[in-house]
């Protein structure tokens, strides 16, 4: 099967796909008709989809996406700057969860959207597991707990570091402060031998909290679940994540159970001209 198909009775030649191909998979073998896949060059495509981008008239289909085609642009429904502004700035990390349950359609239609996050050489590497019950998110909260008691009997570094036994005695407690009491999880992994696989599930991870936050659905980085999957088997079981496969990302998820009502303020970026090059620096909290 061809990487790129181009229906000849759509395609008006103009050769916008092949200019725009930035690993020159299609060439012009006739002016006037439509532009074909290089034979040499085929296995060289990354199904980034930007010849199907580009085309006014639709008529390119990709090889790898047999049952879909691109979606016309309506650039009418293209957010405002503020509108995208007003999105990240309200953005929050939700801690307080409602106890309602998130469909599996739901859960379904946003990690389709992280999908569309930018990823090395297109690669698209990133699965996600999704624990749609708060049954099965406490169940993996006492998993990670069980991991924590271990490299606090091991006194791994990291346990006093990240005061692991607090967290142990807050959770048998009846304080979850390791899940939040979250109704739902999505954890992302991707091969650990990949063009820039931690990036991609990374960028996927923020794809799908943005695309949250703004379909209502709070949502908050797990990093202990991160932490723990890279040092337990179980936990990595748990999720069906295989062999050589590892978890970058994770979202704790549901309905906010509190209204955020101001936008904080953050450090405004100040950038320094040195030797012609403008540097804007991380700054820190004073305390």
């Amino acid at each position: 099967m061809l990487p790129v198909n181009i229906d000849p009775n759509l395609c008006k030649a103009d050769e916008l796909c092949v200019h725009e191909c930035p690993l020159s998979v299609l060439i012009v073998e006739e002016k006037g008709k439509a532009p074909s896949v290089h034979p040499r060059k085929a296995k060289y495509c990354i199904n980034c989809g930007h010849c199907a981008a580009i085309c006014p008239t639709n008529a390119i289909t990709l090889g790898a996406f047999p049952d879909q085609r691109s979606i016309p642009l309506d650039a009418e429904k293209l957010p405002s700057f503020d509108s995208v502004e007003t999105l990240i700035k309200s953005r929050r990390s939700v801690r307080k969860f409602k106890k309602k349950q998130l469909s599996t359609a739901e859960l379904a239609e946003l990690i389709h959207l992280s999908s569309y996050a930018p990823s090395g050489h297109s690669a698209q590497p990133v699965s996600w597991t999704v624990l749609d019950t708060s049954e099965k998110v406490q169940e993996l909260a006492g998993i990670v707990v069980e991991w924590m008691e271990e490299a606090v009997a091991k006194e791994n570094p990291l346990a006093k570091k990240l005061f692991l036994s607090g967290l142990v005695n807050a959770y048998k407690n009846g304080k979850d402060v390791i899940f939040r009491d979250a109704p739902a999880l999505a954890a992302a992994w991707a091969p650990v031998q990949g063009i820039t696989p931690e990036a991609d599930t990374v960028l996927s991870t923020a794809y799908l909290e943005l695309a949250a936050h703004a379909k209502g659905i709070g949502a908050c980085w797990a990093g202990y679940l991160v932490l723990a999957g890279a040092c337990s088997n179980k936990v990595r079981s748990f999720l069906g994540v295989p062999e050589g496969q590892a978890i970058h990302g994770a979202l704790l998820m549901g309905y906010p159970a509190v209204k955020y009502r101001n936008m904080p303020p953050r450090h405004k970026a100040v950038g320094e001209n040195i030797d012609g090059v403008t540097i804007f620096k991380a700054r820190k909290n004073s305390h």
